[in-house]
């Protein structure tokens, strides 16, 4: 095997998308108690180590997103006003850039531009 096989089959088992957590509606990110607690065992972090804030938690972590995929939109949001959604993206963004853009609490995914001043 030559180092042009070994790149296409790299290639062509390479995934095309990941995944990233995001607000679906008008309100605010924000994780449940039982969201929060089941990441935390995922992570192996125990609760007298330190309180673990939504806003810290990485949305493309893979603990996340399978706590958000096991309870759900609703049971895994903070409030009657998080519908937290698991999103699909290109994984050309994980190169180009990306970050979350929010208007009153409901939030989506846009890539990073380059900006001079």
């Amino acid at each position: 095997m030559n180092q042009n096989d070994i790149i296409s089959t790299v290639e062509a088992t390479a995934p095309e998308t990941f995944k990233i957590v995001i607000n679906a509606c008008f309100g605010g990110f924000g994780l449940s108690d039982e969201a929060i607690a089941m990441w935390r065992e995922r992570k192996g972090i125990t609760a007298d180590e330190r309180t673990t804030n939504s806003d810290e938690i990485e949305r493309d972590d893979a603990d996340l997103i399978a706590v958000v995929e096991a309870l759900g939109s609703k049971k895994a949001g903070d409030c009657r006003y998080s519908a937290l959604k698991v999103v699909e993206v290109p994984m050309w963004l994980r190169e180009k850039g990306w970050h979350i853009e929010e208007y009153d609490g409901s939030e989506h995914i846009a890539e990073d531009h380059q900006t001079w001043c």
